[in-house]
């Protein structure tokens, strides 16, 4: 008896163990994703030259829209009328809220504080910050160019605050060549290379496109990853410090190993369909909502076909996102990514030549797991009094019951903080890069949005949906990264409390059964 209960418990736990060994051959077995390019169209950048057109209408120098406008007025005011130039739009996805108006014009961010106050009043939006102090031994920075402000990426604009109700002075104000060149650049890039030249005019501070008119006549009908990305890849004020894995890296060549999407030559537009300029996201940490979101099955149809992996993956893994298993790791390129900031602290920043808060970079960032619904978050309205003492930006929303789980990037910020209120207060975020000197930036926030700041921070949370950055098959998840004592996940928190028990339990009771099938041969 002795001997058939150690053998039933040597083979149940034995058994348990070999199931995880197999399980990590198994999944070296699943096939690649080839199929699922049947279902994309061959890409490429198509560029339909102007340059004949600009002749035809002694066209002497690119001026934004005001050049564009006699042929494609009906574009430009749908660009007017898009999140991406007026910087807000409705969302009913926050949870208790209901339909609201909100976006990165309304908002108070975990980056940088707010572009404007109460969605009109300018704080970052545009301006001009020279160094004009610099730390011991770098005083040949001095009087350098070191931001525009948010202007730079935030609205497509030439510098006009962009109107929530567009009028004609809106359609002379959008930079269309950001998007639809080759050669000109949005974003930090332009600035830096002199493509947009910031200037004051009378009616305040405006960009001068600054491009050669035979190269502003190659005009990129579809615009291509570069271009987007000269904006989107340095979010967050600098290289790689906001979106998980839209970095530099996908710029130019991409590696396979860093996203295998873009390496094999997909441009961002091929996911995120515009339809008459307008563009949806469905992600926690982001705010257009303008139309239809990308989902990974839209060209993954047939998945998971390997005989037995396959089965076990599509019928055992319906709570599972598909980003959780093929993205690992956040910022597994080049680039570190910005995993906390904290405005209570400035330090010279070599690299970018200016002051910045605090921050604290990463490389092969595992992400955080949770569980979303796909439907909703937790989000923070500026500028409704903070309940408790830590602002949640975005959160996902949901349950094993009614979502999966994903990754996310987790990012924190430590931001000033009006006690009396309770109401984050806006940073001149330009005053810090010029001098440094954070309470000086905070004071002049404070009195733009009539707040008081007592040197009180507050910190701030937020998660972003991990959805680029996909690796090759051979590199992504396998079955003991999560199922086996060492799990990735954070099982107990996402409620499964036995998994540590089956697999600690297995080698203990494999153990047990061992010797008592020992014991009991010994006594014969």
């Amino acid at each position: 008896m002795q001997a058939l209960l150690g053998l039933l418990l040597l083979l149940v736990g034995a058994g348990t163990i070999a199931i995880f060994v197999v399980g990590t051959q198994l999944c070296s077995l699943a096939p690649s994703a080839e199929d699922a390019w049947k279902y994309v169209e061959e890409k490429g950048v198509r560029i339909a030259d102007h340059t004949e057109v600009f002749q035809k209408f002694n066209v002497t120098k690119y001026e934004g829209s005001k050049t564009c406008l006699k042929c494609h007025e009906k574009e430009v005011r749908d660009l007017v009328h898009s999140y991406h130039y007026r910087l807000i739009n409705q969302v009913d996805d926050v949870a208790g809220k209901g339909v609201t108006w909100a976006g990165s014009r309304t908002l108070y961010n975990d980056f940088c504080g707010a572009i404007f106050w109460n969605g009109n009043v300018s704080v970052n939006f545009i301006g001009k910050a020279v160094l004009k102090k610099t730390p011991p031994g770098k005083e040949e920075l001095k009087g350098k160019l070191i931001a525009t402000g948010c202007s730079m990426c935030h609205g497509v604009s030439l510098g006009k605050i962009p109107s929530v109700t567009p009028t004609k002075e809106d359609l002379e104000n959008v930079d269309c060549l950001v998007c639809h060149s080759n050669y000109y650049k949005g974003g930090a890039i332009g600035v830096k290379k002199g493509m947009k030249v910031v200037v004051k005019t009378e009616k305040g501070w405006r960009y001068v496109p600054n491009i050669p008119i035979e190269k502003a006549a190659k005009i990129v009908a579809k615009p291509s990853k570069d271009a987007c990305l000269a904006c989107h890849a340095f979010a967050g004020g600098g290289p790689h410090f906001k979106r998980p894995n839209l970095s530099p890296d996908l710029m130019g060549t991409v590696s396979v190993h860093f996203d295998v999407h873009m390496a094999r030559g997909l441009h961002c537009v091929d996911c995120h369909k515009f339809e008459d300029h307008k563009v949806g996201t469905k992600a926690v940490g982001t705010w257009s909502r303008e139309a239809e979101a990308v989902a990974c099955t839209d060209c993954h149809k047939e998945r998971h076909r390997a005989p037995i992996v396959g089965f076990i993956i599509e019928n055992f893994h319906h709570k599972v996102a598909c980003q959780t298993c093929h993205i690992p790791y956040i910022a597994h390129g080049q680039y570190p990514i910005d995993v906390e900031r904290d405005w209570r602290h400035i330090e010279f920043n070599e690299k970018l030549g200016r002051w910045e808060p605090k921050l604290v970079l990463k490389k092969n960032v595992k992400p955080a797991y949770l569980w979303w619904n796909g439907k909703e978050r937790k989000a923070y309205l500026y500028p409704d009094p903070v309940n408790g003492n830590e602002i949640v930006y975005a959160a996902p929303v949901g349950s094993e019951e009614d979502g999966k789980i994903y990754p996310f990037r987790e990012h924190v910020a430590y931001v000033p903080f009006d006690e009396q209120k309770r109401i984050p207060i806006p940073i001149k975020v330009g005053v810090v890069f010029a001098l440094g000197d954070v309470n000086k930036a905070v004071q002049m926030g404070a009195q733009v949005a009539n707040l008081t700041f007592t040197g009180k921070f507050i910190k701030m949370v937020r998660y972003m949906n991990v959805d680029h950055g996909v690796v090759p098959v051979s590199e992504s998840l396998k079955c003991v990264d999560c199922h086996s004592p060492w799990s990735r996940l954070p099982l107990e928190e996402l409620g499964y409390w036995y998994p540590p028990i089956i697999y600690y339990g297995s080698p203990v009771v494999a153990l047990i059964g061992l010797a008592l099938l020992v014991l009991s041969l010994r006594k014969k």
